[in-house]
């Protein structure tokens, strides 16, 4: 759902115009029908009420649909054309809310509330709509109507929420959860006792309670970006799929139960010795990944900073998050920042995306540093930026590419994915800058950086067995890969001088130096991760594929690297001969670097270089510090 899509309503709706001085919004008044009557239209009212007044509503939160496939609904006595699930939405609250002797229910409903085509009303709605979801009563996510999964679905989530919220008592965060292959204490034990049982309440009768749960999980509403903003902000929160409800919380406990049990099987597998741990693992992984708006549940109840929500949006897997506009992909999220943690954005319609684009990079370095960085880069201009007739720089993220970086560390909060707020590496030693005098225009920045050194070979991307469900095919389609990397990194060099360190750049590489796949779990690879690289090279499966879970989320859209003086590193799928390595001082990881023809560099992205990724070359004290400028 989005206040700023095209309208869909039928023809121009005779709006009155709203009072911005009075926080005005519009509401609308739904009559009641019986549910078997199917056939009566459903009837609307609009009125006018000032958030001042704190007037009593229900806020629907859902996703618009295919605009041209719509129905009609009578709003103040004209037929209105709406999409298919808004009116299916309606025609569920009509028939659930009220009876013949009570009025129906009041909504907010922005395809109706807002009048799309006004830029200069959508824009001051959209600026007041934290409030629109903070004032209402309640908020009614609208899923859409049931199919022959989704009753089964979330008569599953209520009995995991009711066990999430007990098993939380004992675990408030599954990232910093100590799995193990062999439990030494009494908590992990019975944690891990308890996840093996239900694994098998849900293993019972095959499949079926995972598949309906992903089947729902994979409905259009988890995908929307503007979704975030409306649950966040909602008190009290009810999620409908058909006549079958549910409330947040306990929705949100069963998530936050199936991401533990997905955890679990990640690394360590299961308690009775399946062997179908790893396939069910993924099957758990890419079901939840839809589910972004739950994730962005905090550790606390305070707002978010800005660049944790877009670093937190953007690191969405699978498809990305949906907007019909690329400038609500920072617009949708203004509702939630803390105004002192971050820079102050206002959301204005007059603005081309490529504008907002440069505006929210320069508010955002300034007011965070560097990091940004880790989420630009020339490789987005495969997405959104490429078909712009005026690019962007390619130091400013665009946040609405579906090829924007992935980062390989994040810091976040976040209860489901992340708990960690330090980094997993610090290429800058701890090394800052003040950014203060750094842009030269609306297209060059200026920074200081140290050169590490140039790209001088290229290898292959590794790409994925065509099964990912076969743990064989994917050993051995990795351990392949990794003969390859063996002749790019070659001998000893004046970089890794003896044999050993020439083997452990080998083993290290390909996962990143990190010990989970997961990108917000901090912890670097150790005795059990290269144990499990051993075995991967031994064609040992069920402990490889442990390695090669690491090995697939790390080297997705990235290839290796070696460097002239011999270092070998991750870089962008787009890095090629001639780029340059180089620390930005205050940014965690060092960046591939590209002369641009007008002078100064262009952003590749980010890199793992082995040897540098803890400060070792910026602490040698002996090499230049240079300021760069970037394009």
């Amino acid at each position: 759902m989005t206040a700023c899509a095209h309208s869909q309503t039928a023809g121009k709706f005779p709006y009155r115009p709203l009072s911005p001085l009075e926080k005005e919004i519009r509401l609308i008044e739904v009559d009641p029908l019986h549910k078997i009557d199917t056939q009566s239209p459903v009837r609307c009212r609009l009125k006018h009420a000032s958030l001042y007044t704190n007037p009593n509503y229900i806020a629907l939160s859902y996703a618009w649909g295919d605009p041209t496939a719509t129905r009609g609904i009578i709003l103040d006595g004209r037929n209105v054309q709406v999409t298919e699930n808004l009116q299916s939405a309606l025609r569920h609250v009509a028939s659930s809310f009220g009876n013949d002797e009570e009025p129906g229910p009041t909504l907010w409903v922005d395809a109706i509330c807002i009048d799309q085509q006004n830029e200069s009303e959508r824009t001051q709605q959209v600026a007041q709509m934290g409030a629109i979801f903070s004032t209402a009563k309640r908020t009614m996510i609208w899923l859409g109507p049931a199919d022959e999964h989704s009753d089964l679905a979330i008569e599953t989530l209520h009995t995991l929420g009711r066990r999430g919220v007990r098993l939380h008592d004992h675990v408030p965060s599954w990232t910093n959860f100590p799995f193990s292959d062999t439990p030494s204490t009494r908590r992990v034990i019975r944690t891990q006792k308890m996840l093996d049982g239900i694994l098998a309440d849900l293993s019972r009768g095959g499949a079926t309670k995972l598949a309906a749960i992903s089947s729902l999980f994979g409905r259009p509403w988890f995908r929307r970006v503007w979704v975030i903003q409306e649950r966040v902000l909602s008190s009290d929160t009810f999620v409908c799929c058909g006549d079958a409800d549910i409330v947040w919380g306990r929705f949100f406990w069963g998530f936050w139960l199936l991401c533990g049990l997905r955890d679990y099987l990640n690394i360590v597998g299961t308690g009775d010795g399946r062997q179908d741990s790893s396939a069910l693992a993924l099957f758990l992984t890419t079901a939840l990944d839809r589910v972004t708006p739950v994730a962005f549940t905090r550790s606390n109840s305070s707002f978010f900073t800005l660049f944790s929500l877009l670093s937190r949006m953007a690191t969405t897997p699978q498809q990305q998050l949906q907007a019909s506009d690329p400038r609500d992909y920072v617009f949708a999220l203004l509702g939630l920042i803390d105004p002192d943690k971050s820079p102050s954005i206002v959301a204005d319609y007059s603005k081309d995306w490529n504008t907002v684009q440069v505006e929210v990079a320069t508010a955002c370095l300034s007011f965070y540093g560097p990091r940004l960085l880790s989420f630009a880069g020339t490789c987005q201009e495969n997405g959104t930026a490429a078909a712009n007739v005026r690019r962007a720089p390619s130091w400013a993220p665009d946040w609405s590419s579906q090829y924007i970086p992935q980062p390989l560390s994040i810091t976040s909060d976040f209860v489901v994915r992340g708990g960690n707020l330090r980094s997993a590496y610090s290429a800058s030693a701890g090394c800052s800058q003040s950014l203060s005098g750094c842009f030269i225009s609306d297209k060059q920045i200026s920074l200081n950086a140290v050169h590490v050194d140039d790209v001088g070979q290229v290898g292959l991307p590794f790409v994925e067995a065509d099964n990912l469900a076969d743990d064989s095919a994917r050993v051995a389609s990795l351990a392949s890969w990794i003969e390859g990397l063996e002749v790019l990194l070659g001998e000893t060099n004046e970089v890794y001088t003896a044999p050993a360190d020439v083997q452990e750049a080998l083993w290290r590489t390909p996962i990143a130096d990190r010990a989970y796949a997961y990108n917000w779990e901090t912890e670097r690879a150790g005795e059990k991760t290269f144990q499990a690289y051993q075995a991967l090279r031994s064609g040992m499966i069920c402990q490889g594929v442990k390695y090669a879970n690491i090995a697939s989320v790390k080297l997705r859209r990235r290839r290796p690297f070696g460097c002239m003086k011999g270092y070998i590193g991750l870089g962008p799928l787009e890095l090629r001969d001639g780029d340059s390595v180089w620390v930005i001082l205050g940014a965690d990881v060092p960046f591939i670097l590209r002369p641009a023809t007008d002078g100064g560099f262009l952003v590749v992205g980010e890199a793992y270089v082995h040897g540098i990724m803890d400060g070792e070359y910026v602490n040698s004290r002996t090499h230049p510090l240079q300021r760069i400028e970037l394009a």
